[in-house]
């Protein structure tokens, strides 16, 4: 891990108005990561997983953007995990969580720590804040391959129950869905968390140049997604639910 100075903390975002990214890079080494693509794009090398660089000027820049810029929604984070393990000691986005709340902007956060619950003290002061957790598959062997240092499933699933006890919103984020997972896995998955998570997104994988997950041709995944959200969606009545597809 390394520490840099970054130009910008708080930049326009597809997803809320804002996002903010502490680090650049993932220690979680998440093999299908999206994130990899496009800070291979900014100029970063080496095996995703290999490298993090910490923004050690983040607070002091948000402090400065924040009052300059209209109040929106902030999504922590795009392109990193705020919550990946070296923020257990340099605790950048606790910081960024106390500024935010002076000013009480609304917050959405997307992890796959259970690191998260350190920072439920501030977390529950907002007004408006929401927090997902990232959850694939049920099996933590397969979780293990694909997600080598993010939390447990177990734990991911614990976050959950105590994020909703503190009666914060939640959301579970199933993305990707594993192309070819058995339909059975998936509802056993959502059967699990849906009492836990306020909503459920869906998402396929989306390959990118250099990232692939399984073998399937790209009309086969297509078609593998198609036949899944018509299954899913005759089969969650009940469940507050959006496919990102």
């Amino acid at each position: 891990m390394e520490g840099i100075r970054a130009k910008s903390i708080l930049n326009r975002s597809s997803i809320g108005d804002y996002c903010v990214n502490p680090y650049i890079g993932c220690s979680h080494a998440c093999s299908y990561c999206y994130a990899q693509y496009y800070t291979r794009r900014m100029g970063y090398s080496g095996a995703w997983g290999s490298y993090v660089y910490a923004k050690l000027n983040a607070i002091e820049l948000l402090e400065k953007e924040i009052v300059r810029k209209a109040r929106g929604v902030v999504y922590i984070s795009s392109l990193t995990d705020a919550y990946q393990p070296a923020e257990s000691s340099l605790a950048i986005t606790r910081g960024i969580l106390k500024l935010l709340l002076e000013r009480d902007w609304p917050i959405i956060i997307q992890t796959k720590s259970s690191l998260v619950l350190r920072d439920l003290d501030i977390i529950s002061g907002f007004s408006d804040a929401s927090v997902g957790l990232t959850i694939i598959t049920l099996d933590d062997e397969l979780r293990r391959a694909l997600e080598p240092r993010a939390s447990s499933v177990k734990d991911r699933i614990y976050t959950l129950q105590k994020l909703k006890e503190a009666g914060i919103r939640t959301f579970t984020f199933i993305g990707p869905i594993i192309p070819g997972a058995a339909l059975e896995d998936i509802l056993a998955l959502v059967k699990e968390v849906k009492s836990l998570s306020d909503l459920i997104y869906f998402d396929k994988f989306r390959e990118k140049p250099g990232i692939r997950m399984g073998k399937m041709s790209a009309e086969d995944s297509n078609a593998y997604y198609r036949r899944i959200k018509a299954s899913l969606s005759e089969k969650l009545r009940g469940v507050n639910y959006i496919f990102l597809y």
